[in-house]
Order: structure tokens, then C-alpha cells, then sequence
């Protein structure tokens, strides 16, 4: 029987299924009658957030393990969302991570796996996921602020998230024809497995939610609203856009940062660092 749900009939694969936003927007996809497909690294999370989501929304949720950083994963994955019912109408792309470090004291592998985790996996899901698409789909990326606005210690971060926006802009451009959007949300300082150590500083914390004119940091459902609004069909007309949902944060920026980063890594090897000359 129908139920009339917006989303009735469609299927979704959501990367970074397991936790976080990934998973509040796979929740919201399922509430709203989407078939849901959860894609995740660690097994024993992303079960358990299936099954959680299974008993919530009442829906149609599977897993699937793998690296979405990983070509033959991702296809894999894209695949096995295809076949729950033969179509595949809606892609999020919430994989993402951020490394917390000033350039001097960055490796050569804090570059390129940062592009691998916040580039390469929105890439494999655009590359391999529209041609199994129905006209009319829907792909959501996400970025970050720091894509779009400076802040010391995040330049690897920083730089993926940039990439990320132009390659979406410029995939949706090429895929318009296909009746195929791509969108990306662009959170603030939010709630998650990266940043959930900064909630137990209040000053910390403080010194970050200062920049945001709403008075707080961010939480998993309120990126997973935004994503939501742009994987349906209330955002019909939209693509190659970049939405912002960040309590402000654009207005007013990124906090000095030069009180965490001493935290992190010690005041000595900072005023070194910010000499230009750091440690060996």
C-alpha cells in the first residue's frame, strides 16, 4: 500500500552512513519513504546504525562495508544500492575528516590523503553514480567553511573543501542535461567524531561558538535538514549551488587559532612554527 511519503520508491546511498550526519541524513531519506543504502568502513557502527535506522524510520535500510575513498568500494557500493529496486535516485556524499596542523609542520601524506578523503570519494560517487541514475536524481556533497574562508592549521582541509566546490559546479554544469542535480551543504563548526573532544573545553569551545551569531555549534540533524532539502524534490530547481548552514559562522568567520593550536601541539613548538622555523 502507498503511504505517500515524498520520497516513497526512490533509493538513496549515503557514504559516511554510520555516524554523524551521514546517518541523520540516511535517517531523514528513510522517515520521508526513501529506500537506504549505508555505506561505512567499520562494521560493527555501521550495522548497528542500520539496524537503528531499520526501527526508527520503518524503512528499508541496508549496508554495504567498504572505503568509499576506494574505486572498486564505491562502484561496489553504488551498485548494490542500484539493485535494491532497480534505480537509484539520490547519492549523499558525507565521507570527510580534517587534519588540525600548521603547514610547516605538515607531511606530504597529510595532503594527498586529505584530497583522497574529502575529494576523491565525492568523485568516485559523481563519476560512477550518474550513469545509474534516474532523471530527475539527486547528489549532495559536503564541504565545510574552511572551503570558503581561511583558517590556520586547516590548509589541507581547507584546500580539499575548495576543490570539492568547484568540481561539484562544475559536474553539475556537465550533467544538467541528464536532469541530474548536484548540490553540496556547507556546515559550520559542528558536533562530530573530529570535534567532539572540543565540547568537553568550554573555553575552547567558547572561543569557536563566539563566530557564530546563532550562539551555538552545530549538530548532526542540522546539517542532515539541509541535505535532506536538497536531495528532494523541493529543491527541484537547484544545482551547482553551495549551501551554507552554519549558524552565520560566514558573517563573522574562524576564531584566532593560535589558543588551540598551542593546546595541541605546545606553545614552544608553535612560536617556532610561527617563526618560520620549525622543530626538525
Amino acid at each position: 500500500m502507498a503511504s505517500g511519503k515524498v520520497l516513497e520508491g526512490k533509493t538513496a546511498l549515503v557514504t559516511g552512513g554510520s555516524h554523524g550526519m551521514g546517518k541523520a541524513s540516511a535517517r531523514m531519506l528513510a522517515e520521508d519513504g526513501a529506500a537506504v543504502m549505508l555505506m561505512g568502513r567499520r562494521e560493527s557502527l555501521l550495522m548497528a546504525a542500520r539496524d537503528e535506522l531499520r526501527k526508527l524510520s520503518g524503512a528499508r535500510v541496508e549496508a554495504f562495508v567498504g572505503d568509499a575513498g576506494e574505486g572498486k568500494a564505491a562502484r561496489s557500493a553504488i551498485d548494490a544500492a542500484y539493485a535494491m529496486q532497480s534505480r537509484l535516485d539520490i547519492i549523499v556524499s558525507a565521507v570527510g575528516k580534517g587534519v588540525y596542523k600548521p603547514v610547516l609542520l605538515l607531511e606530504e601524506a597529510d595532503m594527498v590523503d586529505e584530497y583522497r578523503v574529502d575529494v576523491l570519494t565525492a568523485f568516485f560517487m559523481i563519476r560512477y553514480g550518474v550513469p545509474r541514475m534516474q532523471p530527475g536524481g539527486a547528489i549532495v556533497c559536503v564541504s565545510s567553511t574552511a572551503g570558503t574562508l581561511p583558517c590556520a592549521g586547516l590548509a589541507p582541509y581547507a584546500a580539499a573543501k575548495a576543490a570539492l566546490e568547484m568540481f561539484v559546479k562544475v559536474s553539475a554544469l556537465e550533467v544538467s542535461k541528464a536532469n541530474i542535480r548536484i548540490n553540496a551543504v556547507r556546515p559550520g563548526f559542528t558536533r562530530a567524531e573530529g570535534t567532539e573532544f572540543m565540547f568537553s573545553d568550554a573555553a575552547l569551545l567558547k572561543t569557536f561558538t563566539d563566530f557564530i551569531p546563532l550562539g551555538r555549534a552545530g549538530e548532526s540533524d542540522d546539517l542532515a535538514r539541509a541535505i535532506r532539502f536538497l536531495a528532494g524534490p523541493e529543491s527541484g530547481w537547484v544545482t551547482g549551488q553551495i549551501f551554507a548552514a552554519d549558524g552565520g559562522q560566514e558573517l563573522l568567520g574562524f576564531p584566532d587559532p593560535n589558543y588551540s593550536l598551542d593546546q595541541i601541539y605546545g606553545k614552544k613548538v608553535m612560536d617556532q612554527v610561527r617563526a618560520g622555523k620549525p622543530p626538525a
